[in-house]
This record gives C-alpha cells, sequence and structure tokens, in this order.
C-alpha cells in the first residue's frame, strides 16, 4: 500500500491493469476513429458493470462509481483518452456534452504540445522522415507501439494480431536495425530518423 492519502495501491493498479482491454471505454474508443465523449453509463447499465472484475477489483476498491473519458485521436494510430471519475455524483448528459464541445479544441492543444515537444528534441539539421528507416509500414507501426510503451500483448490487440505476429515483426526489426532488444531497436530508429 502507498502511504500518500488517496493513492492508488500497486495491487489496484495491476487490477485495472488485468482488466484494461475488458473496460467499456477501452473497448468503444480504442479502435473507433469517429469516438465521441462517453459515460461507461452509456454503454452498459451501472447494475451491469457493478458486476464486473474490474468494478469489484478496481473501481470498487478506489470508490469510483461514475467514469466518463474525452476521446483524442492525436493521429490515426495514437489515441489518448482523458478520463474523469467521480465517487457519488454521475456525469449528467449536460456534462458529457460540454466535454465533447471542447474535445476538438483540448486535441488541438495536446497535438501542439507535442509538435512543440518534438521540434525540441530534434536536432536543426534533422530530417524527420520515417521512410527512411529500413522497415515496412506494419513493422514501423509495431515500433512506435514499442516506442510508445505497449507490451507485445498490447500491441497484438490493438493491431488486431496475436502476439506471435508481434513477436515475428519483432524479430525482422532486430535484424534490419542491428539490435537484440525493443529499446535498442527505439533508439536505433530515433538515431536512422535523425542522420538522414
Amino acid at each position: 500500500m502507498s502511504d500518500a492519502p488517496g493513492a492508488i495501491s500497486p495491487r489496484e493498479i495491476a487490477a485495472f491493469d488485468r482488466h484494461f482491454f475488458d473496460h467499456p471505454l477501452v473497448r468503444e474508443h480504442g479502435r473507433n476513429a469517429a469516438a465521441v465523449t462517453k459515460r461507461i453509463t452509456d454503454l452498459l447499465p451501472a447494475s451491469e458493470f457493478q458486476r464486473t472484475p474490474l468494478y469489484n477489483e478496481y473501481y470498487r476498491m478506489i470508490g469510483i462509481e461514475h467514469v466518463t473519458a474525452v476521446p483524442i485521436y492525436v493521429d490515426r494510430r495514437f489515441l489518448v483518452s482523458f478520463v474523469l471519475n467521480r465517487g457519488a455524483t454521475a456525469f449528467s448528459d449536460r456534462e458529457r456534452e460540454l466535454l465533447d464541445i471542447v474535445r476538438p479544441h483540448l486535441a488541438d492543444l495536446y497535438r501542439l504540445g507535442v509538435a512543440i515537444d518534438r521540434a525540441h528534441d530534434a536536432p536543426a539539421d534533422a530530417a524527420a522522415d520515417v521512410a527512411e528507416v529500413p522497415l515496412t509500414p506494419r513493422e514501423r507501426e509495431v515500433l512506435d507501439w514499442v516506442a510508445a510503451g505497449k507490451t507485445n500483448r498490447d500491441i497484438a490487440a490493438i493491431l488486431g494480431a496475436s502476439p506471435r505476429t508481434v513477436e515475428k515483426h519483432l524479430e525482422r526489426i532486430y535484424e534490419k536495425l542491428g539490435v537484440e532488444t525493443r529499446t535498442a531497436a527505439v533508439m536505433r530508429a530515433i538515431k536512422l530518423v535523425r542522420h538522414n
């Protein structure tokens, strides 16, 4: 358990991670580029959600009863979700509508922040052309998700492939980049992009 008041314990984080892909909002937003702001109760009745392991092993344990998520697609492959939680008071229809009204503006601000960070990190003479990295489009996609910290299982779920297929892509990536680990592959790709 954490000493910080209100902190989520490692056990609770592990429970959330274990049930992540069963989360109604993750399933709704995960592969839906037209996703809009939703509450869990927009997707299934509260009584049904309260019977799930996700609720009983995570949300109930930390005192959260109401959840809404604001999905923001940074690009075709990268989703950021701003999640709001409450204990006692449900999110109203009006609150959900207002969150969806600000969603495009929040997305623009997020993209701008990402672009500024990338500009600061890149050397002045760097040509950020990922096409120069000697990988197939699918291999590049796998490597992008590795760079985002996703596991093979996560990547497989995102891409609709098997974990073994992701492993095979990674083996080819390692061979093409002359590396042996995930971290080395990401670092090598970054160096190739910056020096081309």
